[in-house]
């Protein structure tokens, strides 16, 4: 979380650029499953980390959820990625 801020401080300029949203395609049953693992309370936080990382290829980039979509930002010859749930989307990114 702290490497966000502080890519928030550095590249604050480029979060009012439109950004290129891709959605991450997930198999409706793998991810079912996926999230009925997350509710079971004797799986490990670090084992459902890894879940999350296994189907989903990493977290939300704010609030650590499953994430939905990837937004790519143009930062004048570099690309910044982040990963949203729907949620975090709605909010983050105009």
């Amino acid at each position: 979380m702290v490497i966000y801020h502080i890519g928030v401080y550095v590249f604050g300029d480029t979060m009012n650029s439109k950004p290129e949203i891709i959605e991450i395609t997930i198999d409706k049953q793998k991810l079912k499953d996926l999230q009925d693992r997350l509710k079971n309370p004797h799986i490990s936080s670090a084992a459902k980390n890894a879940l999350i990382k296994q189907v989903a290829g990493g977290f939300c980039s704010h609030c650590e959820e499953i994430p939905t979509k990837i937004a790519s930002y143009d930062m004048h010859g570099a690309k910044l990625i982040e990963k949203y749930c729907d949620k975090c989307l709605k909010i983050w990114v105009k």
